[in-house]
């Protein structure tokens, strides 16, 4: 082929129409521009050699790094064009998730490409990759650098898809057997007296969260009913409910029968609410967006597809958050303080919003109580959310450290530093216990998908490990160690993964090394002095908490090859280095997290406007 041509190819089951392309024995470069690692292990398998794909883990990382600024500025440009709507603060395309919206990999893999063709040993001459709208954006590039396209098998063309409509009527129909749980429950609990809170705590609830007679054990806010208590304070929680699929009757009837005090959604909105919910999809198929162009790239495309392609249900549930809090504006309520458990998602939004024009004197704190990551963009507020008036009047985050971090993307809100309410124990914690084996722990992400990738990478290195040493793999609460195995291979499954089912103290003691890949538990065992490996993806985002850390405590590896050396660097450690490694685990500690006592929990309480 002449070398000004490009083959687009998507990960088809049978990689023949890829073939048929190409014929010799000469090396194929390619690369796969796609997140599904199960779908691109299976075109890499298909295609075998002479293929040979462009390894893009290291410039992703970079690119990811240099254009995060103005992927979030160019976004507050539309948001500023769009967000007169308090409907399109809902959406993927102004969340900026990573988990939802794929603009910001999408724009990082365009970028590569620019950087990939500047470089004229390194062209590849075959692109797979797994969405339509990247497809047209990479067409309208190629176009521009005069680059030949042949695309194999259909071309495509934006249409709503069958998923869509699933999704829609999926939150229709859940929408209403969470209304039937709540007024049944209603009916059969006698109501008791509500004493007007002073406290709104929004927090996720999951079923383990309450037991059978409704005593409440918030996982997200330990320590702060009873500090908010013991100053005097009225609270009534907001749930969030999470994991329960379609069956709400158990946890309807447990928030019935608590103590706590709950503010359900259901007790308070009308029929009119519920469908300005269930229409919004209708909003979304009408809506046109004129985007501007992105460091050169049009990706209009791209943008068509976010509307259609990605998850409904965060703006659906939003809106009736943000009508709910308009209802309570019209009860008796007159709170003076909203804590909210802050991502930032499209439900902070909503709740902020509607808090915000409720109760026009009330304060609200964005309580980020987890450790952050600088890739997940959507965590952190920007300038044009700022402007809204649908970010926090106070960020309070878990160290200064993540303050700075939070404000990244705008210095317009306020942060202080408080009690790092989930990670107490880091102050507490004993010393890891000297064992006679090695061993290496591996501690999962939360996706079967990226859990799969790593452990794939490990067990290319196995045969260059000691046998002397163990390798203890700790799944993800999102999955369990059946769908684990079974998702992996259980006949390729190897006999020296063994599977952890401890807790995270109990595995951190036995621990030598630690290789994770996007869990935040690998910093709580940074703070033991115990060595990280953080093993990241080859085509996919990597969110590594501990890569501004200047400390030789952690090591970033994109390769089976980087894996094993860092492995044998961190297994040969003498003992004054490890004595190092501990004084390096209290740095890490005093970096991320502050103590619990009655000083850090006293911004809880930033009740008055001078905050």
């Amino acid at each position: 082929m002449q070398k000004n041509h490009l083959v687009l190819a998507f990960p088809f089951k049978d990689a023949s129409s890829i073939k048929s392309h190409f014929r010799g024995s000469e090396p194929i470069p390619w690369v796969y521009l796609g997140k599904d690692y199960f779908k691109r292990r299976h075109i890499e398998q298909e295609l075998g050699d002479p293929y040979k794909r462009i390894d893009t883990a290291h410039i992703l990382n970079d690119i990811a790094n240099d254009i995060r600024l103005p992927h979030v500025q160019w976004v507050d440009d539309l948001n500023r064009r769009y967000g007169k709507s308090i409907e399109w603060w809902f959406g993927t395309i102004s969340s900026r998730n990573p988990y939802n919206s794929n603009l910001f990999l999408y724009s990082c893999y365009l970028e590569i490409l620019e950087r990939i063709w500047a470089t004229t040993d390194k062209r590849p001459v075959l692109i797979v990759l797994e969405s339509r709208g990247l497809y047209q954006a990479i067409k309208k590039w190629a176009s521009r650098k005069n680059i030949s396209i042949k695309v194999t098998g259909a071309k495509f063309r934006f249409s709503v898809s069958s998923l869509f409509f699933l999704r829609w009527g999926n939150f229709i129909i859940v929408s209403i057997m969470r209304w039937a749980a709540a007024r049944i429950t209603k009916i059969k609990r006698r109501s008791r007296d509500f004493k007007a809170p002073s406290i709104i705590l929004n927090t996720f609830v999951h079923d383990y969260c309450l037991s059978d007679t409704g005593t409440f054990k918030d996982r997200y806010f330990p320590y702060l009913h009873e500090y908010l208590s013991k100053n005097g304070h009225t609270v009534a929680i907001h749930p969030v409910l999470f994991g329960f699929g379609y069956n709400y009757f158990s946890i309807y009837r447990k928030l019935r029968v608590s103590e706590t005090q709950f503010i359900l959604q259901e007790d308070f909105l009308h029929i009119s609410d519920y469908l300005s919910a269930f229409i919004y999809p209708l909003n979304v198929l009408r809506q046109k967006i004129d985007s501007p162009l992105f460091l050169g790239f049009d990706i209009s495309d791209i943008l068509k597809e976010e509307k259609i392609e990605n998850p409904l249900n965060p703006a659906l549930e939003a809106i009736l958050i943000y009508r709910m809090f308009l209802r309570l504006g019209h009860s008796e309520l007159h709170p003076e303080l909203v804590i909210d458990w802050y991502e930032n998602q499209a439900k902070d939004k909503a709740l902020i919003s509607g808090a915000r024009k409720a109760f026009p004197d009330i304060r609200i704190i964005g309580a980020q109580m987890f450790i952050q990551t600088h890739n997940f963009i959507s965590l952190f507020p920007s300038q044009s959310e700022a402007e809204a008036k649908i970010v926090p009047h106070l960020l309070l985050e878990t160290s200064r450290h993540q303050c700075q971090t939070a404000r990244i993307f705008t210095s317009a809100i306020p942060c202080r530093s408080a009690a790092a309410l989930r990670y107490s124990h880091v102050f507490t914690q004993t010393e890891n216990q000297t064992q006679e084996a090695k061993s290496i722990l591996v501690l999962l992400p939360f996706t079967l998908n990226e859990s799969i990738e790593l452990l794939d990478t490990l067990r290319e290195t196995l045969e260059l490990i000691r046998d002397d040493v163990r390798v203890l793999v700790k799944g993800h609460p999102d999955f369990t160690n059946k769908e684990l195995i079974h998702t992996f291979g259980e006949n390729i499954w190897p006999d020296r993964f063994e599977i952890f089912d401890g807790s995270l103290p109990e595995a951190l003691n036995l621990a030598q090394i630690v290789i994770s890949s996007n869990s935040s538990s690998m910093v709580e065992a940074a703070t033991r002095g115990i060595p990280i490996i953080f093993l990241g993806r080859q085509t996919a985002m990597n969110y590594n908490i501990l890569s501004d850390v200047n400390l030789d405590i952690v090591t970033e590896c994109f390769s089976a090859s980087e894996l094993i050396g860092a492995i044998e660097k961190y297994l040969n450690l003498s003992p004054a280095e490890r004595k190092q490694f501990k004084e390096m685990g209290i740095k890490v500690r005093d970096i991320f997290f502050e103590p619990v006592n009655e000083e850090t929990l006293k911004p809880f309480l930033s009740i008055g406007k001078d905050l």
